[in-house]
């Protein structure tokens, strides 16, 4: 059974400043009291700001009933009289004496209502006449130089001679007798441009205007006007309503509060604070009532925002000037269209200074009652703190993994007692889980797991052995994996147990109900009855001296909630011992252990299988590469086989440079994938390119379209020779021309093809001579645009198509042989994969001349670099995949096999030292698979001799690792693999010692 791993502990945090139990437990004492009494006090605060505010309302609405009082007591009166005076006389008088006859009736009504200030009538032709009484008004008699005797001032304005408007003063003394009268010429009144007037000529009754100043007085009133019964003016009468402003200023809610009455044009009528700064004086002297703006009361301004709502009475708080204040905006009806708003502002730290008082007082009481409690509290929280503390104790052994104090903590407090109890317990389940945990962390392989997982559960739910069985794939038969049992502390082993089907009886059916209910299934057998059905598992408890036992089959589900197997516990009872008993605190300790048995088991399958899966999509993808390619078949499959080989050997090492190198089971598995993949870019080169046999091959070789074109020159030789005749030549000249100029031909021809077939390297002389051939001509009389792709001949019309019949060299380098790079195939030399390229000009350029000029072999500079540019795809390719962390490495490994250690590889130039040695280890087995292997077209499978030999000098010339080299050939990896893979007459005896640098013996 493997060890289980120890998980080192993570540093403790920094210690930071901690209370203790006794302490904080009594400044919780004095907090919860200090809350309650907040909590009170808050609520009496709010009690009593509520009252306020109720009282603020009842002020109010005292206001309220005070302002309609005193309009009641001035209107009705006034209704009353205006009504005998639409139907009297002054109605009626078309004349200014007749009018004045009316002065004792009219003084009468003034002396009777106090609150009217003036009554008078306009009419139709802007006549206007109003009796005033001047009582000791020493203002207004200055204002109209009355006589001292005068009690009442008739003022008139009539037509005179010319028809112009006279305004007169008529004075009348306590007898109602003309002592005198006034002509004033600044006197201009038209009462039929005045609101009072406007208003009542078309309403059917009454009407009231807003408070205003009045024209001759200046004084605050307002209008109640009719017009007669006959129609033939207005009457109207002036009250006056200075007792509203009055009403207010001798209400002091606070010391700062500002109250207003203010109609609806916003116009200030009262003000608590003096009338005097409710009149506004224009530049041009005129005066009028003063806006709630003009008045410059901000918290007023911010009450009158809320004026003219629907509701009669409307609140809010505002912050004014870093002062809240209580915002209060009340509606005042004076008529059925006249509605006047009060406005009030009280400021909240005078309104609420009653309230905060109050809260003061009671914090003194809490402060008292503190000093009291805290002894006390001191006292109490000892008696906890002091076990509290010995199990803090034990948290921290907890903490610190150690579970094998088995110190049990008392207290008298009920709850503390229990804790340590409980505290006891715990530490017993955390130790087993643990061991559980360890289980799981701990084993790698299968097998081990299992072991290790069904011997922790016996041991933690007290049980005498269990088998673990796996369904198969038909999802009846059950096949044990592993099977323990404990006698004695001894772990027993019981193997042969035989495959079971859930649907044969006996144990079976408690597996089957199990895996269909997906639930734990606990049944008691007798030992006989388990014999017949499973011989195995009664062979094992009758070992045990059991006549009878209880099974426990806890299903094992993955994470569908789908069985994949099954877990069976047993427990035996024999003679004077009794049944397991199987209770509801056991079953969900099984619960939580068969869960994380199945997470354990699941999970390992589940990585088992995606670990087969991946290796065979990557065998897969190398096997479609060799497959693409019949030339290099096996190539993707033979060099993980010697990069294997190769890595082991150094892994095997002691001494020499790579005594330290060893791998991981992770790193062998990258080493695995990334030498399955090296090659997989080669996926993106095209056929014909990687299996370029000749110059001139592309998809089929070319040559045979230069052979007709030596063959046409052939036969235009012999069509000279006839025409010469049919002229009269002689015919043994043109016999001889005609020969010798076919015989050129085809020794040029010859010299052709065996340039097109390649070899090691072509001498200047030859590429003259194929210049000199190219530049024979022929006739071409067809187009060469029919027939052609939309590509090639795009590639035709880069020039004008020449007339034909057209004369053509006999070897070319046209323009449409040239194909172009695209703008996406361009990696540009800043590339985020650190590529470092010599990339060609053009994509590929198949000019026929160019191609057989090639020196060494058939590949051409553009052809090349696509063969080379398999690796760059490689990298490419394999820095997409999302490797987990351990496999990052992978595109590194796969993609610097063609690196060498000075540099000069590609596509990363790196040098030795910035290789990894599993990636130089592959460079050298992609080299010898290589030079070794049989199925490449364009070369001839080399003897062993032969490749060690070339890999001695790129050894030399530091193209390959000269240790890793070494240690392939003192380790025998290249002769164990000659043994399985190369052809026998390829297998000779190679002069190791040469590449070793040994000299031979003398």
């Amino acid at each position: 059974m493997a060890e289980a791993s120890i998980v080192a502990r993570p540093a403790p945090p920094s210690r930071r400043f901690l209370w203790p139990l006794q302490a904080a437990s009594t400044l919780g004492v004095v907090a919860l009291l200090l809350l309650v009494v907040s909590v009170l006090s808050w609520q009496s605060y709010r009690s009593s700001q509520e009252a306020l505010i109720s009282a603020s309302d009842d002020t109010v609405s005292y206001i309220q009933d005070a302002i309609d009082g005193k309009l009641r007591r001035l209107l009705d009166p006034a209704r009353v009289q205006l009504g005998f005076l639409i139907r009297g006389e002054l109605s009626e008088a078309t004349t200014l004496p007749d009018r004045l006859r009316q002065v004792p009736l009219m003084a009468d009504a003034l002396k009777q209502n106090e609150l009217v200030e003036s009554i008078y009538i306009g009419y139709p032709d802007g006549e206007f006449v109003l009796f005033r009484l001047l009582g000791d008004n020493r203002l207004l008699r200055s204002q109209f130089q009355a006589p001292p005797q005068a009690v009442l001032v008739v003022q008139s304005i009539t037509p005179g001679a010319d028809g112009t408007m006279i305004g007169e003063y008529h004075f009348f003394d306590a007898n109602n007798a003309l002592i005198g009268t006034r002509t004033d010429p600044d006197y201009r009144y038209d009462p039929r441009t005045r609101r009072w007037y406007l208003a009542a000529i078309d309403a059917p009754g009454p009407i009231l205007t807003d408070p205003y100043l009045f024209f001759t007085n200046r004084k605050i009133g307002i209008t109640l006007a009719q017009r007669t019964v006959d129609g033939g003016g207005v009457i109207g009468l002036d009250l006056r309503v200075r007792e509203l402003a009055a009403e207010i200023q001798d209400i002091r809610v606070t010391p700062s509060t500002e109250m207003a009455l203010v109609n609806d044009r916003r116009q200030v009528v009262a003000y608590n604070r003096g009338m005097d700064r409710a009149i506004f004086q224009d530049r041009q002297g005129q005066q009028d009532l003063a806006t709630i703006d003009e008045l410059n009361v901000p918290p007023l301004t911010a009450a009158a925002k809320l004026a003219f709502g629907d509701s009669l009475v409307r609140r809010e708080t505002a912050k004014i000037d870093g002062r809240k204040w209580q915002i209060i905006v009340s509606k005042i009806e004076i008529a059925a269209d006249r509605k006047l708003e009060l406005l009030i502002a009280i400021p909240n730290d005078e309104f609420f200074a009653t309230a905060r008082s109050l809260v003061l007082q009671q914090f003194l009481i809490v402060g008292l009652i503190m000093l009291l409690a805290i002894p006390a509290a001191w006292g109490m929280t000892r008696l906890a703190s002091m076990p509290l503390r010995r199990l803090a104790g034990e948290t921290r052994r907890i903490e610190a993994l150690d579970f094998s104090s088995e110190e049990r903590v008392r207290s008298r407090f009920r709850e503390i007692d229990n804790l340590g109890r409980g505290l006891n317990g715990m530490k017993l389940t955390i130790r087993k889980f643990l061991n559980i945990g360890r289980a799981l962390a701990a084993e790698q392989e299968f097998k081990p797991l299992l072991d290790r997982l069904l011997l922790e559960t016996i041991d933690l739910v007290k049980c005498d052995g269990g088998i673990i069985y796996m369904l198969g794939e038909d999802h009846r038969t059950l096949t044990p994996e592993i099977a323990r049992w404990v006698e004695n502390g001894t772990v027993h082993e019981e193997a042969g147990l035989p495959s079971i089907m859930v649907d044969q009886g006996g144990i079976a059916a408690d597996i089957a109900e199990a895996l269909r209910g997906k639930d734990i299934v606990v049944c008691e057998h007798k030992l006989d009855e388990l014999e017949a059905s499973a011989p195995g598992l009664g062979d094992m408890l009758k070992a045990l001296n059991a006549t009878r036992v209880t099974l426990v089959t806890v299903p094992l589900l993955d994470r569908n909630k789908i069985p994949f197997g099954v877990m069976l516990l047993t427990k035996c009872a024999g003679a004077g011992v009794e049944t397991w008993a199987v209770d509801e605190k056991l079953i969900q300790l099984i619960y939580a252990v068969s869960g994380s048995a199945s997470v354990a088991i699941q999970n390992k399958l589940l990585l088992d299988a995606q670990r087969n899966l991946t290796d065979s999509l990557i065998k897969l993808v190398a096997g479609a590469i060799d497959a693409k390619s019949p030339y290099t078949g096996g190539h993707c499959q033979r060099v993980p086989l010697i990069t294997r080989l190769l890595a082991q050997a150094a892994a095997d090492q002691k001494t020499g440079p790579f005594q330290s190198f060893e791998l991981s089971k992770e790193e062998w598995e990258a080493l695995h994938i990334a030498a399955w993949l090296h090659d997989c870019g080669k996926v993106t080169t095209p056929e014909y390119v990687a299996d370029k046999a000749t110059k001139l091959e592309t998809i089929c070789d070319r040559i045979h379209e230069v052979r007709m074109r030596f063959e046409l020159l052939k036969s235009a030789a012999e069509t000279a020779y006839w025409k010469g005749l049919a002229k009269g030549g002689d015919e043994a000249t043109l016999r001889a021309r005609m020969t010798a100029e076919q015989q050129a031909l085809d020794e040029d021809f010859a010299f052709v093809a065996a340039c097109n077939e390649g070899g090691e390297f072509l001498e200047p002389a030859k590429i003259e001579r194929i210049k000199s051939i190219a530049a024979r001509r022929w006739t071409r009389t067809l187009s060469n645009r029919l027939g052609t792709s939309y590509e090639e001949k795009a590639r035709f019309d880069r020039q004008p198509e020449p007339p034909l019949p057209a004369e053509e060299p006999l070897l070319a380098d046209r323009a449409d042989h040239v194909i172009e790079i695209s703008e996406r195939e361009i990696i540009p030399p800043d590339n985020e994969w650190g590529f470092k390229l010599n990339m060609p000009q053009m994509k590929y350029n198949r000019g026929e001349v160019y191609n057989l000029c090639i020196q060494r072999g058939t590949l051409t500079e553009e052809e090349r670099y696509r063969i080379n540019d398999h690796i760059v795809q490689t990298v490419i390719m394999l820095e997409s995949l999302p490797f987990p962390k351990h496999l990052r490495n992978v595109p590194e490994l796969a993609g610097g096999h063609h690196e060498k250690m000075d540099g000069t590889g590609y596509p990363k130039r790196l040098k030795g030292e910035e290789m990894s040695v599993v990636a130089r280890i592959m460079a050298i087995a992609d080299v010898f698979e290589a030079l070794t292997a049989a199925d490449r077209p364009y070369k001839k499978a080399k003897k062993l001799s032969e490749a060690i030999k070339i890999m001695g000098f790129m050894k030399k010339d530091r193209h390959l690792d000269p240790d890793l080299l070494d240690l392939f050939l003192t380790s025998g990896v290249w002769r164990e693999y000659a043994s399985r893979f190369l052809a026998p007459e390829q297998v000779d005896e190679p002069d190791i010692n040469a590449i070793l640098g040994i000299r031979p013996a003398a």
